[in-house]
């Protein structure tokens, strides 16, 4: 049943959000499934490429990018490599991902 209501949650992301909410969504997700709680917040690396990530949430690489760019402006990541992001704040990332 788990299994069945993230797949559910994915399809609403894939057609109710914009790009931003979608990558933003996507990062909460997997911030709260295998993220590091650090002092300065949460270190999540990431489980794939951006083209995979593009992939899944449906949108082109070029897209993620300017979505990740666009989130590190806001201050709701910070890019540490290419593969590892720190979330200082949740509750910003969470507000991306609701309403942009």
């Amino acid at each position: 049943m788990e299994e069945i209501g993230g797949m559910q949650d994915h399809f609403m992301v894939l057609g109710r959000k914009c790009a931003i909410e979608k990558v933003a969504a996507f990062l909460a997700v997997l911030a709260a499934r295998a993220g590091r709680p650090m002092q300065s917040g949460t270190v999540l690396t990431l489980p794939m490429y951006r083209s995979d990530i593009a992939d899944f949430l449906g949108l082109s690489s070029e897209t993620i990018s300017r979505a990740f760019s666009h989130l590190k402006d806001e201050g709701a990541i910070r890019l540490i490599t290419a593969k590892d992001i720190l979330i200082p704040d949740m509750g910003a990332l969470l507000a991306c991902a609701e309403n942009d």
